[in-house]
């Protein structure tokens, strides 16, 4: 079969989206490529059809459970034999669909960048006829993005074990640094380069001055009715708008990344399928969450750079429907990002003395390269060493990626298996023991993922009890407890203190600069308004626009500024006293701002006058 015969009888589309085609030929003609298409614009596509043409498997690297998750169900609904190995999968069923790989009943096999550091893998891997190599979210590759992996920088190990198996790297977005990036650490071969326009003619941006958010948010949504996501700093505002937006009568829900993974996948389980619910999220959720019918996707704080924000907007919009992505924006936020981003940065001395801490609490002397796997209670070092926590964090995920040490799981939830028989705990006695019980099902038979902050908060108990009582359960061999705060590492390079007070500091302080001019960069688009965003953005991925959009909020402040009809606003008010937010939101589809201006041009001509807080009548 074709590819185009393919598409119309797998997925039932008659033609492909520029570039798809091209790339799938380049894919055939056994070309290294890389694509660079926006989020919706069909990137799986540009592998899965090479994968039923070629004969042997094709390996898709991707950083995210979720979307692989979605995809091998996807695909296996259309019959296309497909599988996926995560952490979740005891070796026997891993070992499984190995075998199933190596005798050709597989076609595709989705795994994350950190599998390729298993021994094991790799050796079972080498015995498997491979056909291509797909690397989803390519720019995760790249130290100076906004989404760098570690693990991504040992993918070239394939390229050593298979020379000429071809290499597909996929990625939505990518400035030239970090496209020269992905060519050189993926050691791609003479690439075949195909960028894709930016452009989403069903999808707009706008920029929002907003002094409260919380119903601004309600405005908007009411606006554009349908499924949405609204990303938000932090964990506790994902509670709390959630709550607030529920009691406003919105079907909403929160997610975040210290959810146990259960919770995590049941949340976006309801999302996916509802027509109207709102997640209110940290920027864990919505990558990987293929859901077509987002209408709007919301930010509340500053974004982190203009990477993140573009990839995050386009979650909206996928079924080709209108869109928009609104940030409700305060001058606060600036402020405040710049805040968090200082207070959690380490200076060259802070660095200096977190890695002469580090080594003096491990005993390891200067040139010493010890062998032993190490377990570091993060608070109980901060505390000792008068550390700021959040910096010891930082300086750690910084050794990570530089390759002085190996961290594992640093970033997941702790977990916890009861291993003593239920006859032998009184309950009674033990409201630990009773509440593990009670809510994680299972936990007798198999490792849960657990929350001691939450378990904190239930119990009226501090989360050191709690850790400290789980510990002491764990060394009595009564469970088997993984805590989240112990970072787990160990060293792959000697100790060298001029590494750290020269080299390492210098490249540490290069990619928070790099950082800094990101956040910059985002904060210059939120508070220009004579800029078409649209071309704003696309400049920042040297994408030129001849153009202006016509739907931003730059636009259509522009073009409608005298639009709003004061005699419907005045023929509203005849029926009485109305609040501004009645007024709004008979007024939906009129540029907010206008109507708030024409309310207060109308009160200053004494047509109209406040009643009471929030409400305005006519003046006979």
């Amino acid at each position: 079969m074709t590819p185009k015969e393919i598409l119309l009888h797998y997925w039932n589309y008659d033609s492909f989206k520029s570039p798809q085609e091209e790339i799938i030929a380049s894919i055939l003609e056994k070309k290294d490529t890389l694509a660079i298409l926006p989020t919706g614009g069909g990137k799986s596509l540009c592998y899965q059809i090479p994968a039923i043409i070629l004969d042997g498997l094709t390996l898709v690297i991707s950083p995210l459970i979720a979307l692989m998750k979605d995809q091998v169900q996807n695909l296996l609904s259309k019959g296309i034999p497909t599988a996926y190995i995560t952490n979740e999968l005891d070796q026997h069923t891993i070992g499984k669909i190995l075998d199933d790989c190596q005798n050709r009943k597989i076609k595709l096999l989705y795994v994350s960048p950190e599998r390729l550091q298993s021994r094991l893998f790799i050796e079972r891997i080498k015995q498997i006829s491979l056909s291509l190599v797909a690397i989803d979210e390519a720019h995760c590759i790249s130290e100076w993005g906004h989404d760098f992996r570690p693990a991504y920088h040992k993918i070239t190990n394939l390229r050593t074990l298979f020379p000429d198996v071809t290499v597909l790297a996929l990625t939505a977005t990518a400035t030239d640094k970090i496209k020269d990036e992905i060519i050189e650490k993926l050691n791609l071969k003479e690439p075949a380069i195909y960028k894709s326009s930016l452009k989403r003619e069903n999808l707009s941006y706008h920029v929002y001055l907003s002094s409260d958010k919380k119903n601004d948010l309600v405005y908007y949504l009411k606006k554009y009715p349908g499924p949405s996501i609204i990303f938000v700093r932090n964990r506790k505002l994902t509670y709390e708008i959630a709550n607030f937006l529920a009691s406003a009568g919105f079907d909403a829900d929160f997610f975040h990344a210290k959810l146990t993974k259960d919770e995590k996948e049941q949340k976006q389980r309801d999302w996916t399928l509802s027509s109207s619910r709102i997640m209110v999220s940290t920027n864990a959720f919505g990558m990987g969450i293929d859901k077509p019918n987002v209408r709007t996707v919301f930010h509340i704080d500053l974004p982190n750079g203009i990477e993140a924000y573009y990839q995050e907007v386009g979650r909206a919009g996928r079924d080709e429907n209108e869109a928009v992505g609104i940030y409700l924006y305060n001058p606060d936020d600036r402020i405040q990002a710049e805040n968090i981003f200082k207070a959690n940065l380490p200076s060259e001395q802070e660095f200096i003395k977190i890695a002469n801490c580090l080594f003096s609490q491990l005993q390891i002397a200067d040139g010493e390269f010890p062998q032993e796997n190490y377990q570091l209670d993060l608070p109980h070092f901060a505390e000792k060493f008068s550390l700021n926590l959040k910096m010891v964090v930082h300086f750690l995920e910084f050794l990570n990626t530089k390759e002085v040490i190996f961290q594992k799981n640093y970033t997941q939830n702790s977990t916890l298996r009861i291993l003593a028989s239920p006859h032998a705990i009184n309950l009674n006695e033990n409201k630990i023991f009773e509440y593990l019980q009670r809510y994680y099902a299972g936990i007798f038979t198999y490792n849960r993922e657990i929350s001691e902050s939450k378990m904190a908060f239930d119990l009226h108990l501090s989360i050191t009890d709690i850790r400290n009582s789980l510990h002491e359960y764990h060394k009595n061999e009564m469970i088997d407890y993984s805590d989240r705060y112990l970072a787990r590492f160990r060293f792959l390079i000697p100790r060298d203190s001029n590494l750290f007070q020269k080299k390492f500091w210098k490249e540490f302080e290069a990619i928070q600069v790099n950082n800094w001019k990101r956040l910059q960069a985002m904060a210059y688009y939120a508070e220009q308004h004579t800029i078409c965003r649209e071309r704003l953005l696309f400049g920042y991925f040297n994408q030129k626009s001849d153009e202006n959009c016509g739907k931003c909020d730059v636009c259509i402040a522009k073009q409608q500024s005298k639009t709003f009809n004061e005699q419907d606003l005045i023929a509203y008010l005849t029926e009485g006293p109305k609040t501004q937010t009645e007024i709004l939101t008979k007024f939906l589809h009129s540029p907010k701002e206008n109507i708030v201006s024409e309310l207060q041009f109308l009160i200053d001509e004494l047509k109209v006058q406040p009643v009471g807080l929030d409400a305005y009548k006519l003046i006979e």
